[in-house]
């Protein structure tokens, strides 16, 4: 499957899911990026794709300054996850990088899925 149509297939999953996450994680995986360029790329696809869900949810006045500062909370530990994340990232070769983050994207997504049925969650 080339790009092209792994981003169709990305595109069709992102609107039928409401995530922007695991779509468009594989989507730059498929595409055969180097560990670091992936990672760029995954950060962009988040900032880009959250300051439009910001923005949308603003226009819909959904965005209230508590939840905005809330969120912006959440900035210090999402950084030194990613300084943490970069140091363990220079250290390991392509091929073990690879593995891991194909493991723990199907770990992630393993644990997600049963909480979309779960019925307390809504």
């Amino acid at each position: 499957m080339d790009g092209t149509a792994f981003g169709t297939v990305n595109g069709v999953l992102t609107g039928l899911t409401g995530s922007f996450v695991f779509p468009g994680v594989l989507y730059l995986q498929a595409i055969g990026l180097p560990k670091d360029s992936l990672v760029q790329a995954m950060g962009m696809l988040f900032t880009s794709s959250t300051v439009g869900l910001a923005l949308a949810l603003g226009g819909q006045q959904l965005l209230t300054t508590r939840l905005g500062l809330l969120s912006l909370g959440a900035v210090l530990p999402a950084v030194i996850g990613m300084m943490l994340g970069q140091q363990l990232r220079r250290r390991i070769p392509e091929s073990s990088f690879r593995r891991v983050f194909l493991v723990s994207s199907c770990f992630l997504g393993s644990i997600s899925w049963p909480c979309r049925f779960n019925k307390d969650t809504g």
